[in-house]
C-alpha cells in the first residue's frame, strides 16, 4: 500500500476513535456522533474498493488500467448511493450530520485518489 494511503487510513481511523471518545464523554450527540462514523465508514470503504483497483490494475495494459479505474468508479459509485441509501432509510442517522461528514471525508479521500492516480501515472509515464 502506498505512504499516501495510509496516512489516509490512519487520519480517518484517528478520527474514529476521537469521535467515539467524544460519544463516551458526553461531549458529542450521539446521534450526530453516529451518524459522522458511518459516513467516514463509508467513505473508506469506497477507498478501499479504490485502492484494490488501483493495485490490482497499476501493472496491467492501459486497457485494463482504465476499465478498472473509470469502470470501478462507476460501480463504487452505486455501491456508495446504495450504502448511503441504506444509512438515511434503516440506520436512521442524522441527516445533517451524515451528509456533512460524508461530503467532508468523501472530498478528503477523493484528494487522495486523485494524487494516487497522478503518481501512477506518473510512474506508467517513466516505465516506457
Amino acid at each position: 500500500m502506498q505512504k499516501k494511503a495510509r496516512i489516509a487510513l490512519i487520519i480517518s481511523v484517528i478520527i474514529i476513535i476521537i469521535l467515539s471518545f467524544l460519544i463516551f464523554a458526553n461531549s458529542l450527540n450521539v446521534e450526530i456522533g453516529k451518524a459522522l462514523i458511518v459516513a467516514i465508514i463509508i467513505s473508506v470503504l469506497n477507498f478501499l474498493l479504490f485502492l484494490g483497483s488501483f493495485n490490482y490494475s497499476n501493472g496491467k495494459s492501459n486497457k485494463i488500467f482504465l476499465i478498472f479505474i473509470i469502470g470501478g468508479m462507476g460501480i463504487r459509485l452505486f455501491l456508495m448511493l446504495a450504502s448511503v441509501f441504506v444509512s438515511i432509510k434503516f440506520l436512521k442517522v442524522d441527516l445533517v450530520g451524515f451528509i456533512f461528514g460524508f461530503f467532508i471525508w468523501y472530498v478528503f479521500l477523493l484528494i487522495y485518489e486523485i494524487s494516487i492516480v497522478r503518481i501512477g501515472l506518473e510512474g506508467r509515464k517513466t516505465q516506457k
